[in-house]
């Protein structure tokens, strides 16, 4: 059986190879790490966020007379609420972690000597590894929006609730 495994890169020395092979595999441990992380990130932003909002509600009503909830700056402040868990829930749902195949393993590298093997293994944790690492970026950078957004919106709240005080 024929392998496309490698073609056109450069085969490297065996002792190399055997070197590398480590790297690459806790490559993918790696990435899958780093994915958790920033997907634990996510939500643990998002449940501050909604705690937040939820509470500030709660404590205007509880502290002030008559807090003025159809004002503009509690909506603005709910809008982006409402775009915080939008941003939230895009960037958890889409994209995944690359891993091999073990039913790719089996159909297409079973025959191939060691160093063959382990050469594929690099060239696919080299590919796997740089496409996790964009895509880790960009929830890193939807967490980072998310965070942004938030301290406008907890910057809202605190402006209602000094402008509901002040009209009481």
């Amino acid at each position: 059986m024929a392998s496309n495994v490698g073609e056109g890169i450069p085969q490297p020395n065996s002792a190399a190879v055997d070197l590398a092979y480590g790297i690459a595999l806790s490559a993918y441990s790696s990435s899958l790490q780093q994915w958790e992380s920033v997907h634990r990130r996510l939500d643990a932003l998002l449940s501050f966020v909604t705690t937040v909002t939820i509470a500030a509600p709660v404590a205007a009503q509880a502290v002030l007379e008559d807090p003025d909830f159809t004002s503009p700056l509690i909506i603005l402040a709910g809008a982006l609420y409402v775009v915080i868990v939008f941003i939230a829930l895009v960037a958890r749902s889409f994209g995944a972690i690359l891993q091999l195949s073990p039913q790719e393993l089996h159909e297409s590298w079973l025959d191939l000597d060691e160093d063959e093997f382990k050469a594929g293994v690099l060239d696919w944790s080299a590919t796997h590894n740089s496409r996790s690492r964009v895509l880790v970026t960009r929830k890193n950078f939807a967490a980072h929006v998310m965070a942004a957004l938030f301290v406008c919106e907890a910057l809202l709240l605190v402006a209602w609730m000094v402008a509901a005080g002040d009209s009481a």
